[in-house]
């Protein structure tokens, strides 16, 4: 009797055993398989996140069109027409004498033409000498405080020459 109570006692601990490990091993397939659905619908709800934003944007956009249209009509005001442009090196030789600043001007390239959306433009290159502060305040006004054109550097390269310094610039000039 104490043979088969023993024998009863390994078969059921075995049986126990086997259970707890067939469970272990569902167990961590499920939550492997979990770990994966979730991942999924974290990255749909980041999905439709971002489509509901972008319908937000797209319906902010719609109501402010008739605003959008008022701005359009004043930045048509400020650009230039294209033919306006030929006065643009005279407009910077008057400002190079006012800082005493030699430079070269040209346009470069193909004109890019205006649309409905945006401004034309036309490429150039400027090189300029003078000193130190004269050749800032000269660029900082061709840049920033041009009265009926927008200029846009593209890059710029300064460059000492003993007591004087030389600037080479490339950019755009805007026109509608």
């Amino acid at each position: 009797m104490v043979k088969n109570f023993k024998r009863e006692l390994i078969i059921s601990i075995a049986f126990i055993a086997g259970s707890m490990l067939i469970f272990a091993a569902a167990a961590y397939f499920l939550s492997d398989a979990i770990t994966t659905k979730a991942e999924k619908i974290s990255s749909e709800r980041s999905s439709i996140q971002n489509r509901s934003d972008l319908i937000e944007g797209l319906a902010e956009q719609k109501a402010s069109s008739p605003e959008v249209k008022k701005f359009q009509q004043d930045i048509n005001l400020i650009l230039p027409q294209k033919d306006d442009l030929v006065n643009y090196q005279s407009w910077l030789d008057g400002l190079s004498r006012v800082y005493q600043v030699s430079i070269n001007f040209q346009f470069v390239g193909d004109t890019v033409p205006s649309n409905g959306t945006d401004a034309g433009y036309i490429r150039f290159s400027l090189d300029s000498n003078g000193s130190y502060m004269s050749l800032t305040n000269f660029l900082r006004d061709v840049e920033f405080k041009a009265p009926r054109y927008m200029t846009k550097f593209d890059d710029f390269d300064l460059k000492r020459n003993g007591d004087t310094y030389s600037a080479s610039v490339n950019g755009k000039i805007f026109f509608r």
